[in-house]
């Protein structure tokens, strides 16, 4: 039997090689560990003695050994000095069969070398590769698009790997063989290999075992494990399964976000509509403080009651009404921006303007901005709407604001900083919408994976790495593009491309003109809230006008109107509890058909699909909470013009 002896400059391997005469080898000597790997490849030998170096480490060559042609069946036996001894238990791990201690016990080392000997006549010869089973079976490990791996049973070394396998740990097949999971550091955590081997003694197999490892670029992927035992090479070996759960894992991330950002809908909903019946008489009792004050200063001083004088404290109350109206309607702009996310972005596309779009979203991001930089708005001249919609435009660009002002130090100086909001034409049916910051910019090697879902720059707890990926879908669905100029340390633009409408916008409900306060017909005129105070706001601005009857529940009307009672206007809230504003349609359509016209709906603007069906289909006028006195009556005068 022929032995291959590999050198080291600190191991003299001159008695090895006279015992493996004494005993009927042939030894052969290599130059170096390169001459020794060709040798090898080029006529295995049954028998390598591997002399230890300086510092212990013979793994990467143990390695290429075993991953050679016949590696399997060789035995590769160390040769070390006692001082090693510590250092050879991770090299009999990574594949070496035994060790020789210098100086050589002859005794002792010739039976060393018997056995290994017999273990390598021992060991199956591989089979040719046109064997049809065996070769079926290495076709079905190599295509196999589940990651699959062989290692041994004892220091868990990997003799086999497959594409798959190496795809998901990005290891060339060369890296991993004969280096273990622990030299790669594959798991997420050390003690999760003992976990594993727990679970394993105990049940002799694993079957599905949820776990993450971990990549060569460092990612942490979720797999779940299957292993068992099956010979290969003649031996028991472990073999292990990893079907990658991480699409999974991001599918239900997304799923969960998703739902997140529906709750989050929901949620806008809801406040949008209840902040929307306090800030209606909030509002409309501001209206009207603030008009009739107008009124009294307007008067003649000899016309005024005793003791009041168009003076100046007089006139600090008319200034201060006028400015509590005015935070008054910064409220309902904030609102009116919460009911654009609240909206399903399922919605058909249309025409946007995304001037308006970009004005209410940056109302939203304006706390995000002003205490980091200043706000530039470049808007282009002649930019024609776009097709899409508006909802998912103010996600994107919220997103995309919210990333510019957090892309700039907070504790900074916000004047030294700017945040440019930018729209112009690019070429003929496209439009660019821009968002630029003066931050920290992107480097280059990260550009290109900004968009890949889960990757993120920000610290834990800020960033999911969701958003931008998010983004680019949205825009993609509406026909878009989404690109990104950075230079590091300079900023960062995001760039929003998108194709130009081909239907003009939908014109909006025209504001009502105002009008005197005399005109029109005096009518009786009930309304129906179930908030309180918004039925007196409305009864006080009504009052001067027309008789008022308010009630808070809809039911309670209904025996009056049955018996007959007269009302030339009906005030009603659409979403109320017990019997809402259609279930009071309805009850009026079966009781008193003629009155179903003068009906006016009082709207909060956060709807359920069947509230959006029903105004869909009824042609009742509608006035948005929260509104101002002028426009209630001016609506008020309409429909009694109208139907009288």
């Amino acid at each position: 039997m022929r032995a291959l002896l590999v050198p080291s400059g600190s191991i003299d391997l001159s008695p090895v090689e006279l015992l493996l005469r004494q005993i009927g080898l042939t030894p052969t000597r290599a130059g170096d560990d390169e001459a020794a790997i060709a040798a090898f490849r080029m006529a295995p030998y049954p028998l390598v003695l591997l002399g230890m170096d300086e510092a212990g480490d013979r793994i990467v060559l143990l390695r290429a050994l075993r991953a050679s042609p016949r590696g399997m069946q060789a035995s590769l036996v160390l040769v070390a000095r006692p001082e090693q001894m510590e250092k050879l238990q991770p090299l009999l791990d990574a594949g070496a069969d035994d060790f020789l201690l210098l100086p050589l016990d002859e005794a002792s080392a010739a039976v060393r070398l018997r056995l290994a000997e017999r273990r390598s006549s021992e060991r199956p010869a591989p089979v040719p590769d046109d064997f049809e089973l065996d070769g079926l079976c290495a076709v079905l490990l190599r295509e196999s698009p589940v990651p699959t791996c062989i290692t041994t049973r004892e220091g868990q070394a990997f003799v086999e790997v497959n594409d798959a396998c190496t795809r998901l740990f990005g290891y060339a097949r060369e890296e991993m063989l004969w280096r273990t999971a622990k030299d790669l550091n594959l798991w997420e955590t050390p003690i999760e290999p003992d976990r594993l081997s727990a679970i394993f003694r105990e049940q002799g197999v694993l079957r599905g075992v949820e776990s993450r490892v971990r990549t060569k670029s460092g990612e942490l992927r979720h797999v779940l494990v299957y292993s068992g035992i099956a010979e290969y090479a003649g031996t028991p070996h472990v073999v292990t399964m990893f079907p990658d759960l991480t699409e999974r894992k991001h599918m239900q991330a997304r799923l969960l976000l998703a739902d997140r950002m529906a709750s989050v809908g929901t949620l806008a909903a809801g406040v949008a509509h209840e902040i929307n019946n306090p800030l209606a008489y909030v509002t409309a009792n501001l209206g009207y403080a603030h008009e009739e004050m107008i009124r009294l200063l307007e008067r003649s001083p000899a016309t005024l009651p005793d003791g009041l004088a168009t003076s100046s404290p007089l006139k600090s109350v008319c200034v201060a009404l006028g400015e509590a109206l005015h935070g008054a309607d910064r409220v309902r702009t904030i609102v009116g921006d919460l009911k654009t996310f609240s909206r399903e972005t399922q919605e058909p596309l249309r025409a946007v303007d995304v001037k308006k779009v970009l004005d209410s979203t940056l109302n939203l991001a304006s706390g995000e901005i002003r205490h980091r930089a200043r706000l530039v708005k470049e808007y282009g001249e002649n930019v024609p709407p776009v097709r899409g919609n508006d909802s998912r435009l103010g996600q994107v660009f919220l997103n995309l604001l919210v990333n510019a002002a957090q892309a700039i130090p907070s504790d900074g100086d916000a004047d030294l900083h700017e945040i440019r909001v930018a729209t112009r034409v690019v070429a003929p049916g496209r439009v660019a919408v821009e968002v630029s910051d003066t931050g920290a910019g992107i480097a280059p090697e990260l550009l290109g994976r900004i968009f890949d879902p889960f990757f993120t720059t920000k610290p834990p707890g800020v960033g999911t790495g969701l958003g931008l990926s998010i983004c680019h879908n949205l825009i993609h669905t509406m026909g878009g593009e989404l690109h990104v100029h950075s230079d590091l340390g300079r900023g960062t633009t995001f760039q929003v491309l998108l194709p130009a409408a081909t239907t003009p916008l939908e014109e909006p409900a025209p504001e009502q003109r105002p009008v005197a306060s005399t005109g029109g017909p005096r009518g009786r005129v009930l309304v129906i809230d179930d908030e309180p105070m918004l039925c007196s706001a409305v009864e006080r601005i009504l009052r001067p006008h027309h008789d008022v009857v308010y009630t808070t529940l809809a039911a309670e009307v209904l025996p009056r109107l049955e018996a007959g009672e007269h009302f030339d206007l009906i005030l009603c809230d659409l979403m109320m509890p017990r019997m809402n504003g259609m279930d009071f349609h309805a009850a009026l359509q079966r009781l008193r058909p003629e009155l179903t016209g003068r009906v006016i709906f009082l709207t909060g603007g956060a709807f359920t699909a069947q509230a959006k069906t029903f105004l869909e289909k009824v042609p009742n006028r509608r006035v948005e909470k929260p509104f101002n006195a002028r426009a209630l009556l001016a609506v008020a005068r309409e429909v009694l013009g109208a139907t009288g």
